[in-house]
């Protein structure tokens, strides 16, 4: 079974400033990158055979994956810029008939393959995308365009993010129309729109992004 791993973003927020920039998936939290401990987290659970969709800085990529040893660690060049969709739409020749998880190189959880893997056996060929719940501190407005406010929620109201680790099948690739397609904001609808597979949600306890190095440095106080 393979897991993507998305690895080819400019990082754009976190080198803000920096005159020496990195490929973000490389930040190291407590002396381990993100991309290791995210790779850590499968290999555990018994997946081998990974491929990093690069772009960005892919040199320093693929030197990172050349280290790795015991891992089939493949590292695609999707090219700079290119939207989320395009990338995953290049691995189509490398996905069989087969599931496989989908995930990003810069945000850590406490995602669990095998618990998702059991998961998937309720149900059978939908998908899954895993979620975090978010307690928000404020009270919060709908507004429609005009800037009516149509309803209000107090303080404390949840809601539930995408915390970015799919399981998903080769149908995929059909949704995908073009290199510019991100697959957040394009493919995903497209999916639950058709409605023949059906997106369910993958509780975690535990999801922290690293976008800026105010995270890095949050994320390596709670490790």
């Amino acid at each position: 079974m393979k897991c993507i791993i998305f690895c080819g973003g400019y990082g754009t927020r976190y080198n803000k400033n920096d005159k020496r920039k990195i490929l973000k998936p490389l930040v190291k939290i407590k002396g381990i990158s993100i991309i290791k401990r995210i790779i850590n987290i499968y290999s555990k659970a018994g997946i081998k055979d990974f491929i990093l969709l690069g772009g960005y800085k892919i040199k320093d990529l693929k030197s990172f994956a050349k280290k790795i040893k015991g891992l089939n660690i493949r590292v695609l060049d999707t090219g700079l810029g290119t939207e989320t969709g395009g990338r995953l739409s290049m691995v189509k020749s490398l996905i069989k008939k087969e599931n496989f998880f989908l995930t990003y190189g810069d945000s850590l959880t406490s995602f669990n393959p095998k618990k998702c893997l059991n998961f998937k056996k309720k149900i059978k060929k939908n998908y899954i995308v895993s979620t975090h719940k978010l307690t928000l501190p404020y009270g919060v407005f709908k507004m429609n365009n005009d800037f009516k406010i149509t309803k209000t929620y107090e303080k404390n109201f949840n809601i539930f993010i995408n915390a970015g680790f799919y399981l998903l099948d080769e149908r995929v690739f059909k949704y995908i129309k073009s290199k510019n397609d991100s697959f957040e904001k394009n493919v995903i609808p497209r999916i639950i729109k058709n409605g023949k597979i059906k997106f369910y949600g993958f509780k975690l306890n535990f999801w922290h992004p690293v976008d800026t190095k105010k995270d890095r440095f949050n994320l390596s106080q709670m490790i």
